[in-house]
């Protein structure tokens, strides 16, 4: 066989490959929702996030939280349960420290440390998207992945690691913003005092009494801070789909 026919029939056989019993694989993406009731006018931290975060403020006294967790490779359907074991090593759990506070921690147990040593996701990608009280107090301690707040009308405090922090705020609200973005850029919609260096960017602003405070820090990553008008924002009362 000459060379010419030789390289045609091992592409031809590459192609043709997956015709003779390999099997499809996908990505898994395992999802659940939970409801905790909660009063507004509470706190509520979030601890240890990583990956997609969503924070949206509504009007029902509950607390609704839907996690998806995508284990980072790609399964056949013999090795779903294979995924789903690999998925449960990262929970997302509650706890209520007192009646005006709920926590939301994400934790990571035993994986394959072996293979991915500096890694803390458990080799899961997670997207998490919260639903609370709009005027509720919101503490967020995000690790490495986006962050979105909008609809809130209490005083935020957001910090991340690496990646982008996004808050959409009330046009019409009243805000003593801090905001620093220690290796990245920084936007705001709003008046204030910014700085922008060669690394660092920040933003400050002071209303007068009572003005909502938001305080926002992003290790590696940028910072948007986007003024939403008022119709964006349901009536108290009202419900919020």
């Amino acid at each position: 066989m000459t060379e010419k026919r030789l390289a045609i029939f091992l592409t031809a056989l590459a192609i043709g490959a997956p015709a003779f019993g390999a099997e499809s694989t996908k990505l898994v993406h395992i999802s659940n929702t939970q409801q905790v009731p909660f009063q507004a006018g509470g706190t509520i931290r979030v601890n240890h996030s990583f990956g997609e975060l969503w924070i949206e403020g509504w009007d029902r006294p509950e607390v609704e939280i839907t996690v998806t967790k995508s284990p980072d490779e790609l399964y056949s359907e013999k090795d779903q349960a294979k995924a789903g074991k690999l998925a449960d090593n990262v929970k997302v759990t509650t706890d209520r420290p007192s009646s005006g506070e709920l926590v939301i921690s994400t934790t990571v147990s035993q994986y394959r440390k072996w293979l991915h040593p500096v890694s803390f996701t458990g080799d899961v990608m997670l997207q998490c998207r919260i639903r609370v009280p709009r005027d509720a107090k919101l503490i967020v301690h995000h690790k490495d992945g986006e962050v979105l707040v909008s609809n809130m009308m209490g005083d935020i405090e957001a910090t991340g690691r690496s990646g982008d922090i996004v808050v959409l705020l009330p046009q019409s609200g009243k805000y003593a913003i801090d905001a620093v973005s220690h290796v990245g850029t920084l936007f705001s919609d709003f008046e204030g005092n910014s700085h922008h260096g060669i690394w660092s960017s920040d933003f400050h602003r002071t209303d007068p009494a009572p003005a909502h405070r938001v305080y926002l820090r992003e290790g590696l990553g940028g910072i948007e801070i986007k003024g939403s008008p008022a119709e964006a924002i349901p009536p108290a009362g009202g419900a919020n789909e």
